[in-house]
């Protein structure tokens, strides 16, 4: 009975707002479509494109990646962050999404560009497209 009651116990320390502002709806997503550039060496993921997409989760800026994908298969977004062990947590499962890297700092060091990208984007207005000059 009482572990029922640790999740409502939990909720109730959260100042009183609109669930909004913790968890996002369909409308609170940015996306931007991102492209390998040819000559770029250190693409960090596995699919030549996707969606880059942001939302405020629990009031903070979280970036996924959404790699292009045939028709027939649903697209699973796959979290990026300057926080491996989030990554890690939130990812589980999804081993196919990065290409393969020798170092943390390595995979950091390709992620960034991507993630400050998709933090940005979330504070855009619906529909904004940030030139790929500025990637």
């Amino acid at each position: 009975m009482m572990a029922s009651l640790l999740p409502i116990a939990a909720l109730s320390v959260l100042p009183a707002s609109p669930v909004g502002d913790y968890l996002p709806g369909v409308g609170d997503f940015r996306a931007q479509e991102i492209k390998k550039v040819q000559s770029e060496k250190d693409w960090p993921f596995t699919a030549d494109g996707g969606l880059l997409m942001c939302a405020y989760v629990l009031k903070e800026p979280t970036v996924y990646f959404v790699p292009d994908h045939p028709e027939s298969e649903t697209p699973r977004p796959y979290h990026i962050s300057y926080d491996v062990a989030a990554m890690a947590f939130v990812n589980i499962g999804q081993t196919d999404v990065l290409r393969p890297y020798d170092s943390l700092e390595q995979l950091l060091d390709r992620m960034t560009p991507y993630v400050a990208l998709g933090r940005r984007l979330c504070e855009q207005p619906a529909g904004t497209v940030i030139p790929d000059t500025e990637l």
